[in-house]
C-alpha cells in the first residue's frame, strides 16, 4: 500500500476509535513507520545501490511484524502513563498496526515470524498503486466523511484552540 492509504486508515480508525488529537497525529505517523524504519536501516549502506539493494531486501521484514506493533499498543493502553504520552504511544502502536493489515491485503504480504523471511500472510486483495488499492482508499475516505465527518469537525476545533489530549 501507499503510504497516503497507510495514512487514511489509520487517521480514519484512530477517529473511530476517539483517540485525542495527539493520538490521531501519532497514528497517521505509526502508519508508516515500518516502511521509515526500512529505509533508515537500508540507508546506512554507502551508495545508492547498496540503499536499494538493501531496502529490497529488509522490506516487510521484522518491522512489519504485527507483534512488536501490538505489544506497543497494549503496553500505552495498561501502563500508567500521563494522558499525552498514552495518547502518542497508542497512537504509535495503532497505526503501526494498521499498516501491518494494510500490508496483509497486497500479494507480498507480512511475515508470521519477526526475523524470518518464510511463512508469510496474504489476502492477496490489491496490489500496491493499483486500481483496487486507490478504490479502498476512496471507500476509506468516504467512510471517514459520512461517519466521522462530526469528529473530524471537531478535532480541527481543538487543534485551532491548541488542545492535544
Amino acid at each position: 500500500m501507499k503510504w497516503i492509504t497507510h495514512q487514511a486508515a489509520a487517521v480514519g480508525a484512530a477517529l473511530a476509535l476517539h483517540l485525542p488529537p495527539a493520538g490521531v497525529a501519532a497514528a497517521c505517523a505509526g502508519a508508516v513507520l515500518p516502511d521509515v524504519l526500512d529505509q533508515k536501516l537500508a540507508g546506512l549502506a554507502r551508495t545508492p545501490r547498496g540503499r536499494q539493494k538493501i531496502f529490497n531486501r529488509i522490506h516487510r521484514g521484522a518491522t512489519h511484524w504485527f507483534g512488536w506493533w501490538l505489544a506497543l499498543f497494549l503496553a500505552a493502553l495498561v501502563l500508567g502513563l500521563p494522558p499525552l504520552q498514552r495518547a502518542v504511544l497508542t497512537g504509535l502502536g495503532f497505526g503501526g498496526l494498521s499498516h501491518v493489515v494494510l500490508d496483509m491485503l497486497t500479494p507480498h504480504g507480512v511475515p508470521l515470524q519477526p526475523f524470518s523471511r518464510k511463512g508469510r500472510f496474504s489476502l492477496r486483495l490489491c496490489a500496491t498503486g493499483s486500481v483496487g488499492e486507490y478504490c479502498f482508499l476512496a471507500a476509506i475516505a468516504l467512510a471517514v466523511w459520512f461517519f466521522m465527518g462530526h469528529d473530524l469537525l471537531q478535532l480541527v476545533q481543538k487543534l485551532g484552540r491548541g488542545s492535544f489530549f
